[in-house]
């Protein structure tokens, strides 16, 4: 007995194709619309609730929380000593006055007496507070800036950049100060 060998008709064909080429049409204009075209909805921000502290609005400020939670669970660390201070100064190449002005070790110590805790020696882990004092070209409105950070792991949780207005001693140390009070509140709220 001879098997005979049937042939999909040419209509079956064509129609498994365009049903096949519909599907993939379908499938990038769905990628395309939720990636490009709708905005995903954001949940509220807790972190807009959060109000400025009077030292904000006296200059301008920058904060930056990169992980909210992360911010609130860093402050138990400062509270038993596992932090690190870590600063520098940027000068001018030329005429600079901010070494004339004060000395890491000084704004070091001004942290230390702020958070009236003192940081434990030889730590493997830790938070670190990073801050730069940098001095602005003459031509420009503000003498500096000062940019504090506190990371985990090398990963920057909140940033905070304050501008001050005149090189002096107790304006840098007003905005480093400002900067503590700045985490602190985000720490509460």
């Amino acid at each position: 007995m001879k098997v005979k060998r049937t042939r999909p008709n040419d209509s079956i064909i064509v129609n498994n194709l365009f049903t096949f080429a519909t599907i993939v049409m379908v499938s990038i204009t769905i990628v395309l619309y939720t990636n490009f075209i709708v905005k995903p909805q954001k949940k509220e921000d807790s972190l807009s609730k959060i109000e400025k502290i009077p030292c904000q609005k006296e200059n301008n400020t920058k904060v930056t929380v990169k992980n909210h939670e992360l911010v609130k669970k860093s402050f138990n660390a400062i509270e038993k000593g596992y932090y690190k201070i870590e600063g520098s100064l940027l000068k001018l190449e030329e005429n600079s006055q901010i070494e004339k002005v004060l000395t890491t070790k000084e704004i070091d110590n001004y942290i230390k007496s702020l958070l009236k805790i003192k940081p434990k020696e030889n730590l493997q882990k830790y938070l670190k507070i990073k801050y730069e004092i940098i001095e602005s070209s003459k031509d420009k409105l503000n003498a500096g800036t000062v940019i504090t950070s506190f990371r985990i792991n090398s990963k920057e949780i909140f940033f905070m950049q304050s501008d001050f207005k005149f090189m002096y001693k107790n304006a840098i140390m007003q905005r480093v100060d400002c900067s503590l009070k700045v985490y602190k509140n985000y720490v509460q709220n």
